[in-house]
């Protein structure tokens, strides 16, 4: 595979990893909470799905399906995660960006401490790994998984988007991200809708943290901070799902340029290159937080009192 070839796939793998986290980032926001806690739920996503995927599971056993249960019951797991998230926020009306905090820290924590004990109880190595080679159907073609990975996700950004723009349940959490207030005089359960889209935002990390996985093989405890580059792109993403899917292949593109060796196999520093994604976000953060707007909502706990 030439360098193109090598661009490419990475930038299939990491477009469907951001693409999933940022939209598991978009879904909470449309309905008043902030989630900086994905890069979190992607490490407890990982360390599931790393476990679900154990030859001692027999998940293995079951073919090209034995992927698919695997993270279904990774996404459902990483729910748990978002269930405190959820209870800290809507209930008991903390601080949204503590508690995001918080979860990166226990996500990071938690991953870091339980990697090599797990990873010698299920694989008998140092680390957890993935136990699926390939994804569905695609097995080892030219771009190995990295097509269909990409192509998922692509149509996880489709129903998202038809489903929050075309539906009545879209177009109500669209409204409780702007004005929830306004719903409950309706009659709408608010706190029920913020409760049900963050456990599917939880699942959707989740989701993301097992493509990680999937994607390295091996994992070192962490997710290269994928989870907070998700977040650059909603923001770039003007928090809007169409963008979002540009937003995530550009970002792929040059996060495919770092991971891939090419640009310091020509001449690069390996840090810069390493850190370039990083840099990018950082600049585009600053020349596109200018023009972008966050629901009205956003961030701030709904209390029926207030209206």
């Amino acid at each position: 595979m030439g360098s193109v070839g090598i661009i490419l796939n990475y930038a299939l793998l990491y477009g469907a990893i951001l693409l999933i986290g940022a939209l598991s980032a978009y879904l909470c926001e449309r309905v008043g909470i902030i989630n900086i806690g994905i890069d979190g739920m992607m490490c407890f996503g990982a360390v599931f799905y790393g476990i679900f995927s154990s030859p001692k599971l027999g998940l293995v056993n079951m073919g090209d399906f034995g992927i698919v249960f695997a993270i279904l019951l990774t996404m459902i797991a990483t729910m748990i995660v978002g269930a405190m998230h959820a209870y800290a926020t809507i209930n008991l009306k903390s601080n949204h960006v503590i508690s995001g905090a918080a979860i990166n820290l226990i996500g990071l924590a938690f991953a870091a401490f339980i990697n090599a004990p797990l990873g010698q109880t299920l694989y008998g190595t140092s680390r957890l790994e993935s136990g699926f080679n390939d994804f569905l159907f695609i097995g080892n073609s030219i771009y190995g998984s990295s097509i269909i990975m990409f192509c998922l996700a692509i149509l996880v950004a489709i129903a998202i988007y038809v489903v929050i723009n075309k539906t009545k349940v879209g177009l109500r959490c669209i409204a409780i991200g702007e004005n929830p207030g306004s719903v409950d005089s309706q009659g709408i359960n608010v706190i029920c809708y913020q409760w049900v889209v963050v456990l599917l935002s939880a699942a959707l990390a989740g989701f993301a943290g097992g493509l990680f996985l999937f994607n390295i093989k091996i994992f070192q405890g962490n997710t290269q901070g994928l989870g907070y580059l998700a977040l650059a792109i909603l923001i770039i993403g003007a928090w809007k799902a169409e963008w979002i899917i540009v937003a995530s292949i550009v970002f792929a593109l040059f996060t495919s340029l770092s991971m891939s060796n090419i640009l310091t196999n020509i001449g690069f520093p390996k840090e810069l290159a390493y850190s370039m994604p990083y840099i990018i976000t950082t600049i585009m953060l600053v020349f596109f937080s200018k023009w972008v707007r966050p629901p009205e909502h956003d961030g701030i706990p709904y209390d029926k009192n207030d209206r």
